[in-house]
């Protein structure tokens, strides 16, 4: 692995942190449910501080990308901004599938951001993230299971 590998990795998780955490943030203040408002709070929150600590690793260069549409960032761009498009205040739920799915890929570019960073420090700030990533999974995962129930 390159270290402009690892850097488009890191830059695929800063990315796809910040699309997740605009679509929170955009979202959540609409929501009438106080628990579900609450976890997308939280999960807005998480995405915040992730990208605001991976900046100093995630420099600035080249966008990672892919020709076709098909890298790790520009899938979960066009997944959230999908969901932001058809997402109901009154049924946060409908979406609640597809933000399972944003989690579940961010969690992955995290692991594999952590399996090749070289930096202790940065390796760090990676697993520190990964519990709190966890929770927002398993937050969506419950606002799924409750919108089938």
């Amino acid at each position: 692995m390159t270290v402009r590998q690892h850097e488009d990795v890191l830059r695929h998780v800063v990315r796809v942190a910040q699309a997740g955490r605009d679509f929170f943030a955009e979202a959540g203040p609409r929501i009438g449910d106080p628990d579900v408002r609450s976890a997308f709070s939280y999960i807005c929150d998480v995405k915040t501080q992730l990208v605001a600590d991976l900046k100093p690793w995630a420099h600035p260069g080249t966008e990672p990308a892919s020709n076709d549409g098909t890298s790790p960032s520009e899938v979960l761009d066009k997944l959230y901004a999908d969901a932001l498009e058809h997402f109901r205040p009154q049924a946060p739920g409908a979406v609640a599938n597809a933000l399972s799915f944003g989690e579940d890929q961010l969690i992955k570019l995290l692991e594999r951001a952590f399996e090749e960073a070289r930096s202790p420090a940065l390796q760090e700030v990676l697993k520190s993230y990964y519990s709190q990533l966890v929770i927002c999974r398993q937050a969506m995962w419950r606002l799924h299971a409750r919108a089938a129930a």
